[in-house]
């Protein structure tokens, strides 16, 4: 009787340590929260600021690099009809004109918001961009009211003349080469390089109503970039956007740019703070 008492004392002593074994080795899943603004509420038009919480998950400073579990940034969008959840792929909206950006840390302000219903989405993302999986996100819907932003926030910036950039500015090898097409319109032909999370050009220019035959040569290694080219600096209506492109490779883009002389803004939709530039058609 006292050996078997023994023997169910020891059972239990492994029971309960079995047992507490697997539940110190379970990972929480990460999580964010909206903090602000909060679902429902009315807030004042022009900037809107959100912020939110994150938990077990790593906020770093890491944004191109390599996908670690755990550790990476988040993605702010307004107006997204979808969120971006494609495993592997950059978490980027597959509308055009989404105001978004990506932010190694917690609040994004986002500028000129109009007056109306807009939704706001916080999503965690990997160093590559990727959209964590499982998804973690979470959307807010607001009413923005309150005067319409001013007509010097909004002015685009076709409006400026091309006096304001300075002619120093324009490198020697952001020159095009025109030629003349059969048809007797203009063709123009510039190489521009993404490396090291940059383009290697920050004007371009090319004649009005000509067309773009671009080389686009991506140099980072496992990186996505593209090459976009909007109405003004707050790239919300497009001109052209590029399919995106993982390096190192080399695609050619052809668009058409306005007819409208005057300065437009191009940048990488994936690295949309870092990489920006002037195209001034002339």
């Amino acid at each position: 009787m006292k050996n078997q008492l023994v023997f169910l004392s020891l059972l239990l002593v492994v029971v309960f340590a079995a047992w507490g074994g697997c539940t110190s080795s379970t990972t929480p899943s990460p999580m964010i929260t909206l903090l602000s603004p909060q679902n429902g509420t009315v807030i004042p038009a022009d900037a809107v600021t959100v912020s939110v919480q994150v938990s077990n998950f790593n906020i770093v400073d890491k944004q191109g690099q390599a996908s670690v579990p755990g550790e990476g940034h988040v993605h702010f969008y307004m107006d997204a009809g979808t969120v971006p959840q494609t495993p592997g792929q950059p978490a980027i909206p597959s509308e055009k004109n989404v105001p978004w950006a990506h932010i190694s840390g917690t609040s994004y302000t986002f500028t000129n918001v109009s007056p109306g219903m807009h939704t706001f989405t916080a999503q965690l993302v990997s160093n590559d961009h990727s959209p964590v999986i499982p998804l973690v996100y979470q959307i807010v819907t607001v009413n923005v009211e309150g005067q319409t932003p001013t007509a010097a926030t909004t002015a685009p910036v076709t409006t400026m003349p091309a006096t304001t950039l300075p002619a120093t500015t324009i490198p020697t090898t952001t020159m095009p080469v025109t030629t003349m097409s059969p048809d007797g319109g203009k063709t123009v032909r510039i190489n521009l390089t993404a490396q090291n999370i940059a383009f290697d050009q920050s004007t371009l220019s090319a004649p009005a109503g000509s067309t773009v035959v671009m080389t686009f040569n991506n140099l980072d290694f496992g990186v996505t970039h593209n090459f976009a080219l909007y109405t003004d600096l707050h790239a919300t209506t497009s001109i052209f956007v590029g399919d995106f492109v993982t390096g190192t490779r080399t695609v050619t883009y052809t668009f058409t740019v306005p007819t409208t002389p005057g300065g437009y803004f191009f940048r990488c939709d994936v690295h949309p703070e870092s990489m920006t530039g002037s195209f001034m058609v002339t």
